[in-house]
């Protein structure tokens, strides 16, 4: 039997929790004792566990949460090398930044001899200017030496990481992550479930409401798309920081409205005619695997690992990232062209069946935890 910890820095609907909840439901109980140690969930964020219950074993670890806090980080310290030292894991698995440092350190003072970090993405552009993106840096190659082993859910992100010399080529590995799938509504159904017209084309953003992911320009979208009279409804589908000021903007605006957390994807996807991401930074973005299963069309911007998801011109159309008039422009041609958002959507939910497998992904895992521990 390999006990394994898990922790996350918050256990919000987003990749990671999805990500560690598919881990620790789905690994062979059997061969694998899991745990996992959380903190603290924003007012402005939905609890995936909440929507999704699952039989984890789950720590709240109060201090640890998504704010920094000098003294709140060293009491989760703290509170992390206590319970670890109770656990007493072979293996202590990090996800997300503030997790991943604070988790790595514990790990270290309690003696878990494995120590592994899952990059969900990475921080290296978009989020801070070069001053504070530096620092981060230093202090991912810091915590490097104390790591074993590093995942990264794409390819192209772990290619971004070993330049920046953050992990390294010998010790680390790219597994994608693993989404079941799932039974769409009908259409007219999830219209009135979610109180849309049923006579307008839907464009649909999924995630979390944060300038990262660039809703300002959806909403650019929306205003391009109104002044082209193609009658196209811009529905964001998700909340966050930025949840109040674009509920505000949506007031006045005709063709925009915010549809908030939604417990069932079936519902979501089944109203998409097409389906746009717009960050300007990811990692493996699970929404648009999600709607690659659901065969949709997607625009989504060429940043991360994306495009391991779409291929241009193929699946999808990918875009440079912040081009408003280049994603503007995509997003028209597939609302006039049925067929071609047809065999786009084909094409992706093909490639995802076979790439994002939930049993690929969780042999993966379990071969990787053998291989260290032993």
């Amino acid at each position: 039997m390999i006990r394994v910890v898990h922790i996350l820095t918050r256990t919000n609907v987003g990749g990671p929790s999805v990500i560690v909840s598919s881990l620790m439901d789905g690994l062979d109980s059997r061969m694998f004792q899991q745990a996992l140690l959380r903190g603290e969930i924003g007012n402005d964020e939905g609890d995936y566990l909440a929507v999704h219950h699952s039989k984890m074993q789950v720590h709240d670890i109060r201090a640890l949460g998504r704010r920094v806090a000098i003294f709140d980080d060293v009491r989760a310290l703290f509170a992390l090398v206590k319970k670890l030292r109770e656990i007493r894991p072979d293996i202590v698995h990090t996800h997300m930044a503030k997790a991943g440092a604070l988790g790595r350190i514990a790990a270290v003072i309690a003696r878990v001899p494995v120590r592994i970090h899952t990059y969900h993405g990475h921080l290296l552009h978009g989020y801070f200017g070069k001053g504070k993106t530096f620092v981060v840096v230093i202090a991912e190659r810091i915590l490097r030496v104390l790591t074993t082993y590093a995942v990264v859910v794409g390819e192209q992100v772990r290619q971004d990481l070993i330049k920046a010399k953050i992990v390294s080529v010998s010790a680390s590995c790219s597994i994608a992550p693993g989404v079941s799938d799932f039974q769409l509504w009908e259409k007219e159904k999830a219209l009135n479930q979610l109180g849309l017209p049923h006579n307008r084309p839907i464009v649909l953003f999924v995630g979390r409401l944060t300038s990262i992911k660039r809703p300002d320009l959806f909403v650019d979208l929306a205003k391009r798309l109104a002044s082209s009279n193609q009658g196209a409804l811009c529905v964001f589908v998700g909340d966050g920081p930025l949840g109040e000021q674009l509920r505000d903007v949506a007031k006045d605006a005709e063709n925009l409205c915010l549809a908030g957390w939604q417990k069932d994807l079936g519902v979501v996807y089944a109203v998409a005619d097409v389906v746009v991401l717009c960050s300007d930074n990811e990692g493996m973005p699970l929404s648009l695997i999600e709607a690659s299963l659901c065969a949709k069309a997607i625009v989504a911007t060429n940043v991360g690992s994306v495009k391991e998801i779409i291929a241009d011109s193929v699946s999808g159309v990918l875009v440079p990232p912040g081009d408003a008039v280049a994603l503007h422009a995509a997003v028209s041609r597939l609302l006039g062209d049925a067929a071609q958002r047809k065999l786009f959507g084909e094409s992706a939910r093909v490639h995802a069946l076979s790439a994002f497998s939930p049993d690929r992904s969780l042999q993966a895992h379990a071969d990787l935890y053998q291989q260290l521990v032993n």
